[in-house]
């Protein structure tokens, strides 16, 4: 099945546009796909991903996430990405936007979700191979094995993730 997106341009405002995921290279400039990312904070802890050897920087690590289908708000992409890619399930008032960019064609909106304990982490096989829990030291040492797009906002969002840590 054809993934179909909804096109937003600077803002995250609607375009009244869609297009197909297959077809995102042509993406006009000044427009972009809504993409959400999901940072997991248990008490001092982040969980991190580790994505499909055959995906896009396969084996490196990530946060849950990905695009917004058609039809979807970010808060609702962000909460199904969640629950797909790791089975966790919160509610849409437990996530807090941390913030929003655009890098090439992409609109990425990034939340962050406390939750006191890790529950059971049930694995999305073609998207994620395996998870860590990991410390703010342990993270900014592994620059090198993170996606691109994670560091990049990791570097911007680091301070928002962190704030007000239960250590």
């Amino acid at each position: 099945m054809t993934e179909i997106w909804d096109i937003v341009n600077e803002n995250g405002e609607l375009l009244g546009i869609t297009w197909e995921r297959k077809n995102h290279k042509n993406i006009p400039e000044g427009m972009y796909h809504p993409c959400v990312e999901v940072w997991v904070r248990i008490g001092d802890r982040l969980l991190i991903t580790q994505r499909h050897p055959d995906k896009s920087e396969g084996l490196k690590y990530d946060v849950p996430g990905g695009a917004v289908v058609s039809g979807e708000d970010v808060l609702t992409g962000a909460l199904r990405e969640l629950s797909e890619e790791v089975g966790i399930l919160v509610e849409s008032n437990e996530l807090l936007e941390i913030g929003r960019m655009t890098n090439g064609n992409v609109y990425a909106v990034s939340y962050l979700v406390e939750i006191n304990e890790l529950p059971s982490i049930t694995l999305q096989p073609t998207e994620v191979i395996g998870y860590r829990l990991v410390s703010e030291s342990e993270l900014n040492g592994m620059k090198e094995e993170l996606t691109r797009g994670t560091l990049r906002r990791y570097l911007i969002y680091k301070n928002k993730i962190f704030a007000n840590k239960k250590d």
